[in-house]
């Protein structure tokens, strides 16, 4: 897993009104191993469900100069979120409270802080202490409540007291390791080899709670828990069948449709990739318009939905967020130029694909590339935003890199092709031997023919 984040060269300028200028540092290399617990199986429905968890640790040597002690400067994630998500009446208590809920290295809208805080070790704020005051006390106690659902944020419980919450904890990686991705129901494939993989429910539902609104003509679409984890697919794939994949980490499906054929250590493979219009709002396809939730306030402050190449997930990561592909590929031009130093995107790196063998439907190679925005924006009672020049603001962008490994593909060899040569072999020669036994039998035959005729 490759990490990739744009840090702010001139914050302070920003602060002041001036065009964000980034450096995109990285790739600092994770390992991430993926462990699944069983829990159950159902002979009936011909189904497994299992919980799946993750755990990242920092691989030094793909990472080359880059260590976990360097140092980047970023949007504070929490102070940004407490600023646009609160009424007007408590943006005015939370920012009096300041003080008492972030320490003074995170107290303002741009933090510098190294990798290893950011990725794992997380930074704590609304700490309870004893000179917090009452007010500031019930201002702690919203932001416990107004941060309940954002991923990102772990609850550090009191140990004297198990029920109180004694402080918050970010990090955008942290939390996968004490978390499980939710709980999975598959389908096994044994009565339906074509099901193999699929996902029949997430969390115990055949739904997602994070899509549709009151406009759209058929929620279904966006809302429907459909396709595979990403990590077995079913046999037989073909250039006119598409594969849905479903990521919990945005929260909905994508579709992946073949491109092309390619070699894989010497394995043939057929590339899937998604359309370009995968993250657009505004499709032309109306029923498409349930992903478009305007929950995350524009650069005007108004809910909408945003230009091409941009989603909101804000209720999938509980906070006002927007996805994109790296460097905004597919997206409209608009936002690359709202700010300096992200370079031109380029689909071989910022893009997603999937390789599969077509026959077993083994993965051979896969990357899945997503990008983290904000929105800089002028909050009319948040002081510290007054001079902001509205714009998106990208922060991070994370590659999940697969490729079928040495002992796999030898595996691959020899359970499958080498028995596919041996079995071709096999039928060849007993054409051959069948062929041979005809003209054999048709010599016979014939000669007996010639002898009698002369008689």
């Amino acid at each position: 897993m490759g990490v990739y984040l744009f840090t702010v060269k001139n914050a302070p300028a920003v602060m002041n009104g001036a065009v964000p200028k980034l450096i995109e540092i990285g790739p600092y290399v994770f390992r991430e191993d993926i462990r699944k617990k069983v829990l159950s199986t159902n002979e009936h429905d011909d189904s497994v469900t299992y919980k799946k968890f993750t755990e990242q640790s920092f691989e030094q040597e793909r990472s080359g100069h880059l260590t976990l002690d360097d140092n980047v400067t970023i949007i504070n994630p929490p102070l940004l979120v407490l600023s646009q998500i609160t009424s007007v009446v408590e943006q005015l208590v939370v920012v009096g409270c300041l003080d008492k809920i972030f320490s003074p290295t995170y107290r303002e809208l741009f933090m510098t802080t190294t990798i290893r805080s950011l990725m794992f070790e997380g930074f704590e704020f609304a700490k309870y202490s004893s000179d917090v005051g009452y007010a500031c006390e019930v201002v702690r106690q919203q932001v416990i409540e107004k941060t309940k659902k954002m991923k990102n944020i772990q609850r550090i419980y009191s140990k004297e007291y198990p029920e109180m919450v004694e402080a918050l904890r970010f990090s955008f990686l942290g939390f996968k390791t004490e978390n499980p991705d939710g709980i999975y129901t598959l389908n096994r494939g044994i009565d339906n080899i074509s099901k193999l993989g699929s996902i029949m429910q997430w969390n115990n539902s055949r739904y997602l709670p994070f899509w549709g609104t009151s406009q759209s003509i058929n929620n279904n679409t966006c809302q429907l828990v459909e396709g595979g984890d990403s990590t077995i697919y079913p046999p037989h794939a073909s250039k006119d069948k598409s594969f849905l994949i479903f990521s919990t980490d945005i929260c909905r499906r994508v579709e992946v449709f073949y491109t092309s054929t390619e070699t894989y250590k010497n394995i043939e493979g057929y590339r899937f990739e998604p359309k370009a219009d995968t993250f657009w709002s505004k499709l032309s396809n109306v029923k498409e318009d349930c992903f478009c939730t305007g929950r995350t306030l524009n650069a005007n402050g108004l809910p909408d939905c945003y230009l091409n190449g941009i989603i909101d997930v804000y209720d999938c990561f509980g906070a006002p967020l927007l996805l994109s592909f790296p460097h905004f590929l597919h997206a409209d031009e608009s936002y690359i130029k709202g700010v300096q130093g992200v370079t031109s995107p380029e689909k071989e790196k910022h893009g997603i694909y999937l390789v599969i063998e077509p026959n077993t439907g083994t993965p051979l190679q896969g990357r899945k590339r997503v990008q983290l925005n904000v929105v800089l924006r002028n909050i009319e009672y948040v002081s510290f935003t007054k001079k902001l020049l509205p714009t998106v603001l990208p922060v991070i962008w994370i590659e999940e890199c697969a490729d079928l490994t040495d002992d796999l593909v030898d595996m691959l060899n020899n359970k499958f092709f080498n028995v596919v040569k041996i079995a071709n072999g096999v039928k060849y020669g007993l054409i051959a031997v069948c062929s041979l036994s005809l003209l054999v039998v048709a010599g016979i035959l014939i000669r007996k023919k010639v002898i009698s005729l002369r008689k």
